[in-house]
């Protein structure tokens, strides 16, 4: 048994399991927060104690992380990261944000390569379909500045997909900073499991009633919580009010997994952003930086996937 206060090897060991953490062997605040969610999503008592109970999810956490099918060949996803490392956005210092961390990028990069290659996924079909009414669609309510950059999406597909990564990549900043592991908004007073912003994009499990392809990505993910995060960590170091989590059932779910597995996070919300945009305020009030260097460095992973595909 272990808890807040305990350091050694079997706190290195949960740390490593539990992925968002550092594993430095010191059970502090950072590591207890993070326990007392996993307990909770796992319908277990949350008071930070490490025993029998929580060894056996955490175990079985591990056991589906290993067996898990990989999002996509490590080569390609070798590949992908590099690129993205060396594109122009990489360094691009976003407005009121500045630079992205170190795997933001390359993340959302990976991201996209995993959307582009399930043409025939429910969530992909959603993402990729043509420009909708401005009033449900973000890329209908961004239609003038898309124009601005020659993206139309007009027509279904791959390219509409891309274009809507672009604006994903440019609104992690805003909602996030570009980190993952983010919680809910600390001035705001949703603390309802369903209502509470978690993740890069700030998206709460609410977010679902928009479309029938959300709600399959939660069991898929937990099945397989392997979602790119050791990318998606890179420069970035975690704290207790980022990893506060709130309600249970579902929504609990949600909140873990939208920091464990960040693709699952990119998933849900690049469907939500197709069917519900009023979702996101800064979609709402066009803060959303679109750059040309964001669709160069996808059409560029576009094309690799395509052809290895």
């Amino acid at each position: 048994m272990v808890k807040k206060g305990d350091s050694g090897t079997e706190v290195v060991t949960l740390q490593k399991s539990l992925g968002v953490l550092v594993a430095d062997g010191n059970f502090g605040s950072i590591t207890d927060t993070w326990v007392r969610a996993f307990q909770a999503t796992c319908g277990l008592t949350a008071d930070g104690i490490v025993g029998d109970m929580t060894w056996a999810q955490v175990d079985d956490l591990q056991k589906r992380v290993e067996t898990g099918k990989s999002r996509l060949p490590k080569s390609l996803a070798d590949q992908i990261y590099t690129m993205a490392q060396q594109s122009e956005i990489a360094d691009f210092a976003w407005p009121d944000r500045g630079i992205a961390p170190t795997g933001y990028i390359p993340g959302i990069a990976l991201g996209f390569a995993y959307a582009v290659r399930l043409v025939d996924d429910d969530a992909v079909i959603v993402m990729s379909q043509a420009q909708g009414h401005p009033d449900k669609d973000a890329l209908a309510w961004y239609a003038a500045e898309f124009a601005d950059l020659g993206m139309s999406n007009k027509t279904a597909g791959p390219d509409t997909l891309r274009h809507l990564f672009v604006m994903m990549m440019g609104l992690g900043p805003r909602e996030s900073s570009g980190r993952y592991c983010e919680g809910r908004d600390l001035t705001a007073s949703n603390v309802q499991s369903d209502t509470c912003e978690a993740g890069l994009f700030q998206t709460s499990w609410n977010i679902r009633s928009g479309s029938s392809a959300i709600g399959p990505l939660l069991p898929d993910f937990w099945n397989n919580p392997n979602g790119f995060l050791p990318q998606f960590k890179e420069g970035i170091t975690a704290t207790a009010n980022n990893l506060n989590s709130y309600g249970s059932g579902d929504g609990m779910r949600y909140q873990f997994l939208s920091r464990f597995a960040p693709l699952f996070h990119v998933m849900v919300s690049g469907v939500g952003m197709r069917v519900l945009r009023q979702h996101w305020g800064p979609i709402n009030r066009r803060e959303v930086t679109l750059k040309k260097e964001a669709d160069d460095l996808l059409k560029s992973v576009q094309d690799l996937v395509e052809a290895t595909a």
